[in-house]
């Protein structure tokens, strides 16, 4: 009789104790299938883009599963009241060590969604690496500064036409035979800023503490030259620092900061003028900071500042004279965006093209006048890429998925009213351009989709998409000759042939290094003449390619 109860009492027991423990399996199942859809995802290389929203959905679903957790171990679990809270004493010094520990959360890109990365204290800082650096190469540079712009040089944001097109530029493929070479590597500080190229300088933009920083590097060596530091300090979960490119012109340099800071230095790093852009203009910082590079016209310099929605005052994108800084103008009560002021030659009249936060508008900085616009409103504003300008009027624009892309033709008839028309040439999902820029041949458009960074080719009469391509990240590209060049994410630079039918890769090499949590490479890259410069927030290279 005995013998028979206690068989019977196993099976209630486990019966018993898979009741008490059903619920927080099933929870600990869900978070578990929730927090690896997204890598398993990446991992098969599956087209993620549609999948996106409904992962961004279920994200909160882990938070709220590991609260229903700790609710079922504390009023649930059936363990003694001493077990419980030493347990929960036990995570909470964890999470307190944990959060001591960080120094910095930050996000990533990826094909599936935004991704935080854990920077700690015991990490070595970009300070450390920089000190270590100077100390293995203490020479400095001596010889006399060359800044005039010829035509191996990168003067500024994405080239001389800031369409990141170099029609001269003669690549070799073959990198097997003719391997491209390292002229230098050395680390540098956090920003998202692009590399301005001319005579012997290289200057970008960096994050050194509290302060941002115009820094010059020798093109030969990589030697720093000078450093012009300035109160300011830009800091988002995306990263620290700013994301503008300077630009270099009849031997002065112009930035503009994430905080708003405009300057003109001389080619020795010396200031010549300065002045907030936001302040002036009376607008508001957006989200992600300033990002708007310099742009030359004629004797002036134009920024892009933006406005204070609430109370616009008219002033934002703002034309200063370069020799002296006073200001020449100022026009628009438009909102601020991500992209670049640039210039352009639409039905024969030259014009400042901006994509602002409220979408595309024409300018003419003669009349000083709005010509035409049209709206393109997206996500927290993210109006993001250059435009591509292509003929017959045609001027192409991307953005968030939620928009995609479309091809406008802008029209001109002085008789008409109004004078100017904005169509659209067609519309679609086919290349959602987040913040790398599209370049055009004028047949085709190439550029990278959505988080993942695919790489995609629409034909630009049609819209059609041509051939698609591998993940590349949020990176960057230039269009070199008839060669594609592609700067992956992770620091990989790749040549594909621009005119073939599919994703035709002629060429590969890894150029920034790997193993850095931070070394995101969404910076602009520099082509001048043979030399390719490229960085990250904790370092920059010069490599020299090979030529036809």
């Amino acid at each position: 009789m005995s013998n028979a109860s206690n068989s019977n009492a196993q099976p209630q027991a486990a019966r018993s104790l898979l009741r008490r423990f059903l619920f927080p399996i099933i929870v600990f199942v869900v978070i578990t299938c929730i927090a690896a859809a997204g890598p398993v995802m990446e991992a098969m290389e599956l087209d993620t883009e549609a999948a996106i929203p409904v992962l961004m959905v279920l994200q909160p679903g882990v938070i709220l599963g590991v609260l229903a957790l700790g609710i079922w171990w504390l009023f649930f679990s059936g363990f003694s009241w001493l077990t419980r809270f030493a347990a929960l004493g036990l995570l909470a010094v964890g999470i307190g060590a944990f959060a001591l520990s960080l120094t910095q959360v930050e996000l990533t890109s990826t094909p599936t969604g935004l991704r935080p990365i854990f920077h700690f204290v015991w990490e070595t800082t970009d300070q450390d690496r920089y000190a270590e650096y100077q100390a293995q190469h203490p020479v400095g540079v001596n010889d006399v500064v060359v800044a005039v712009v010829g035509p191996n040089d990168f003067p500024g944001y994405r080239g001389p036409n800031r369409d990141g097109v170099l029609p001269d530029a003669k690549l070799q493929t073959d990198w097997t035979t003719h391997s491209p070479k390292q002229v230098w590597q050395r680390p540098c500080f956090d920003g998202y800023s692009g590399i301005a190229v001319a005579g012997n300088l290289v200057v970008t933009l960096e994050q050194r503490g509290k302060q941002e920083g115009v820094v010059c590097y020798d093109r030969t060596t990589g030697s720093e030259r000078w450093v012009f530091a300035y109160d300011a300090f830009h800091r988002d979960i995306m990263g620290n620092g700013p994301r503008s490119t300077p630009t270099i012109h009849d031997g002065r340099i112009f930035t503009l900061g994430a905080t708003g800071e405009f300057l003109c230095l001389d080619v020795e790093g010396k200031k010549k003028w300065g002045v907030n852009i936001l302040e002036d203009s009376k607008a508001k910082n957006i989200k992600w900071g300033m990002t708007g590079s310099p742009l030359i016209f004629k004797d002036l310099v134009i920024a892009h500042a933006g406005v204070d929605p609430e109370n616009p005052a008219g002033a934002a994108l703002v034309a200063f004279e370069q020799k002296t800084g006073k200001k020449a103008w100022a026009i628009g009560n438009r909102r601020a965006g991500y992209s670049s002021p640039q210039l352009a030659t639409l039905a024969g009249v030259t014009q400042i093209l901006l994509f602002d936060g409220d979408g595309l508008v024409g300018y003419d900085p003669d009349s000083r006048q709005e010509l035409w616009s049209f709206p393109w409103k997206t996500d927290f504003d993210m109006n993001s890429i250059q435009p591509v300008v292509l003929s017959d009027g045609r001027v192409f624009i991307s953005s968030e998925l939620a928009n995609g892309c479309a091809m406008l033709r802008i029209a001109h008839k002085k008789n008409s009213q109004p004078a100017w028309s904005v169509d659209v040439v067609w519309k679609n999902k086919n290349l959602a351009a987040r913040f790398a820029n599209p370049v055009s041949d004028g047949k085709r458009i190439f550029g990278l989709h959505g988080l993942a960074g695919q790489l995609r080719c629409l034909d630009a009469i049609s819209g059609d998409v041509v051939w698609r391509g591998e993940r590349c990240g949020p990176g960057q590209m230039l269009l070199a000759g008839d060669t594609l060049l592609v700067v992956h994410e992770k620091g990989v630079v790749t040549l594909l042939d621009k005119d073939s039918a599919s994703d035709t890769e002629l060429a590969r090499q890894q150029m920034l290094g790997t193993g850095q949590k931070k070394w995101k490479t969404w910076n602009t890259p520099a082509l001048a003449g043979d030399q390719l410069f490229v960085r990250n927030q904790s370092e920059i290279a010069c490599w020299k390619l090979p030529q036809r």
